[in-house]
């Protein structure tokens, strides 16, 4: 079977993504180990042996803390290449390929999910020797939530990246919008122990439904229904792929 023009130029830019990521190890690999480290040796200094619904403490916050560097790595790739792609004047290498945009957002936000799976069995292998973790409860499903998540923030990274003018607007969603949504996602504690509203406040998060999915997914405990929790992580990410057409389809044309 022969593979058309478009999916080969797709899967051209998805190598040509993976092979720039790889060449900055430190960021990519380095930095969000020395994160988990720094929250694990911090968190459980403070929480000692302290229990959340039958789950150790430093394995609650693992699987969060996890998650949370999935999600930066996948939302932060493909918005970090193309504000340089936009500054450097080489977008045009995507304006004149005959790739769709759909396609073009495909092969970032799957390039940003090679690199949120490659963050995230790196942080595994160094770290997961001293978390008490009795296995993985639902494998299966663990491996579905991984690809949702990686992939869903992958895409609205590049949504992100293709309308952001310069590196400001990345540092505004990372600093001011990311960091507190992660923060009342439920990463570190269990929402329902927040004070009203912000436990209501939590349930709307759609950062959320992912940690949620994935800690029901290693330790079979969620803070509310995971199943509800995956509707939901599906329709964003439908949701983000229709907008990330569309954003991406208007500004290569306005480029």
């Amino acid at each position: 079977m022969s593979i058309s023009l478009p999916q080969t130029g797709m899967w051209a830019l998805y190598a040509r993504e993976v092979k720039r990521f790889q060449k900055l190890w430190m960021d990519t690999i380095f930095n969000p180990i020395v994160s988990i480290g720094l929250y694990l040796a911090v968190f459980g200094v403070v929480a000692g042996d302290r229990v959340i619904h039958g789950v150790p403490y430093l394995a609650f916050i693992y699987i969060g803390l996890l998650s949370m560097n999935l999600i930066n790595a996948s939302i932060s790739n493909p918005a970090f290449a193309l504000i340089i792609s936009k500054n450097l004047g080489t977008i045009i290498d995507l304006q004149l390929a005959p790739i769709s945009p759909w396609r073009v957002g495909l092969a970032y936000a799957l390039a940003a999910l090679t690199r949120g799976v490659i963050t995230l069995f790196v942080g595994v292998l160094l770290t997961a020797w001293f978390i008490p973790l009795g296995g993985i409860a639902h494998p299966f499903l663990l491996l579905l939530a991984i690809a949702l998540t990686g992939i869903q923030f992958g895409i609205v990274g590049v949504a992100f990246g293709m309308w952001a003018k310069n590196f400001e607007a990345l540092t505004f969603l990372t600093t001011f919008v990311l960091q507190p949504m992660i923060f009342l996602a439920g990463v570190f504690y269990p929402i329902d122990s927040l004070p009203s509203p912000w436990n209501i406040i939590s349930q709307f998060n759609p950062l959320h439904h992912n940690v949620n999915l994935l800690r029901f997914a290693v330790t079979d405990y969620a803070d509310g229904n995971p199943w509800r929790s995956l509707i939901i992580v599906i329709t964003l990410l439908v949701a983000a792929t229709v907008a990330m057409h569309y954003i991406v389809k208007k500004k290569l044309r306005a480029e």
